[in-house]
């Protein structure tokens, strides 16, 4: 996106006023505490999780009603699809690969369809503005081939992004089942305050579920709260499994993270600081320790997975290995329990293909392979499994071992919910470590589109009026934001860049 658009449409980006994007007041001062006291840092985070996941009880009505039109549908013999965009994409395309585990080898294992913004290759790597166009979600609904009969639930943390409001218009006009559309800010706001959400909350044919969490424990990280309630709403009304949502209430007041994870969170701080990179091993849980990890890059402005051909300067801090992986194409059937498929749209050159997908190596081959490929960094591993037949998790790495023992782990999709929630809170707190964010504030995040770069703008604002600078101005701002975009390192901060650039330029001022 060129400065001039972004001035032009500031407006269509502009969402600061919704909850999502706030600041939790409980956890101002979550990255001093990721230091002083790790394992009080992971057990704020809980009680954060813990109260989002207790406003589901508000939302049981909804998700009944939603699962009977997924089933109905399923029973007509047609596909339910998932759509979303950046961590509701991922959630998607984990709710379909363990819909596929559940039915494997039965009629009803192909038909939930998972799709994100820029396809399969963004579960891996973001694609810059893609979520910017409606048209692109509606184009990729009718690519994987949704028809008459078929049913949408569009997933989107804020309840505005263009791409999942796309694939919803795409519904309308495919299909005369009600697609549903499920969010996390409240609907009169939502109906009042941004139009491209008005049409949707208010068009008769679409049903919306809202699921109110407020917040996120990192302001505007709707990978964290906002992800694990809708993954819980949506896979509970996929698998009818409704006791799933009071029985992680009951897990998440009684599990002791703090004690299972701050060992891992010193570990894997320390290999960082040392230099190192650390490999995320797991034959049971590939997709969920892809999704965290993917999603440390955009958030705190890490170098993103490198393909296998990566000849580049900066490698990511961390990869993952699926042992019982063989080729690229192995790995990948792994992770979704079915092919990869790719975007071969003209206009992206085979970006987001096939054969871009497959350079993407998470096979037990890749592990002597990246090692190779990121020296002198050292690799260092830390295996994360669930053991068959037993309600354990156990993770472990050369120095450390440490179980998890939860009824969850026996569900397929209680157990997506719980990883992710181990892994999303092990990464925060690391990252806090790391000084990859300030307070709550993401001061590391990465403007790579329209709403990235709004939040970039809103958390200068705050970071300005903190430290006491004067302020440049909105257009000023936003001129030095996309300056300093196109200039900066490939491990430097825009937010942190722009502040010392106005402090600069204050002190030098007669």
């Amino acid at each position: 996106m060129q400065l001039e658009d972004f001035l032009q449409k500031s407006s269509y980006f502009s969402l600061g006023h919704l909850p999502t994007e706030g600041f939790h007041p409980a956890t101002s001062d979550l990255s001093a505490l990721t230091l002083s006291r790790p394992d009080e840092a992971v057990r704020l985070i809980s009680r954060v999780d813990l109260e989002a996941v207790r406003t589901l009880q508000h939302s049981l009505d909804s998700i009944r009603e939603l699962s009977d039109e997924a089933h109905a549908t399923l029973q007509s013999g047609n596909r339910v699809f998932i759509s979303g965009c950046g961590a509701t994409g991922r959630l998607a395309l984990a709710l379909e690969s363990a819909f596929r585990a559940i039915h494997q080898g039965q009629p009803w294992e192909n038909r939930i369809q998972g799709m994100m913004a820029g396809g399969d290759f963004a579960l891996v790597k973001s694609v810059e503005n893609f979520e910017d166009f409606p048209s692109y979600g509606e184009r990729h609904l009718e690519d994987l081939g949704f028809s008459e009969g078929d049913l949408l639930i569009a997933v989107t943390e804020g309840g505005e992004t263009p791409y999942v409001i796309g694939t919803v218009h795409g519904a309308l006009a495919r299909s005369s089942r009600k697609p549903w559309f499920v969010f996390c800010n409240p609907t009169d706001l939502l109906a009042t305050t941004v139009e491209r959400s008005r049409q949707i909350l208010e068009h008769p044919r679409v049903n919306s579920m809202c699921l109110t969490v407020g917040p996120m424990a990192l302001s505007g990280s709707t990978r964290l709260q906002a992800a694990t309630v809708q993954m819980l709403a949506v896979g509970v009304a996929l698998t009818r499994n409704f006791g799933l949502i009071e029985l992680l209430t009951e897990e998440l007041s009684r599990l002791d993270l703090g004690s299972f994870l701050t060992p891992f969170v010193k570990w894997e701080s320390a290999i960082y600081q040392s230099g190192g990179s650390v490999l995320y091993r797991t034959s049971t849980h590939p997709i969920a320790v892809l999704t965290d990890t993917t999603e440390r890059s955009p958030t705190f402005s890490l170098a993103p997975f490198e393909k296998s051909t990566w000849a580049g300067e900066a490698c990511s801090w961390c990869y993952l290995s699926i042992p019982d992986a063989g080729s690229p194409l192995e790995s990948w059937q792994r992770i979704l329990n079915r092919n990869p498929i790719g975007l071969e749209w003209e206009e992206f050159s085979g970006k987001l293909g096939l054969d871009s997908i497959l350079e993407f190596d998470f096979g037990r081959n890749a592990e002597e392979a990246r090692a190779k490929r990121i020296r002198p960094k050292i690799q260092d591993t830390i295996h994360l499994e669930s053991t068959p037949g037993t309600s354990r998790l156990v993770m472990s790495t050369p120095t450390l071992s440490s179980s998890l023992e939860s009824p969850l782990l026996e569900d397929p999709i209680g157990s997506q919910i719980l990883v992710k929630i181990v892994l999303n809170t092990l990464s925060l707190v690391v990252m806090g470590r790391m000084g990859r964010y300030e307070g709550n504030v993401m001061t590391w995040v990465r403007s790579s589109n329209g709403k990235l770069i709004d939040r970039t703008l809103r958390y200068l604002d705050r970071l300005i009026e903190q430290r006491k600078l004067p302020h440049p101005g909105r257009t000023n701002l936003v001129s030095m934001v996309f300056d300093t975009q196109a200039t900066i390192g490939s491990d430097e901060a825009v937010i942190l860049k722009v502040l010392e650039r106005i402090r600069s330029e204050a002190q030098s001022r007669p």
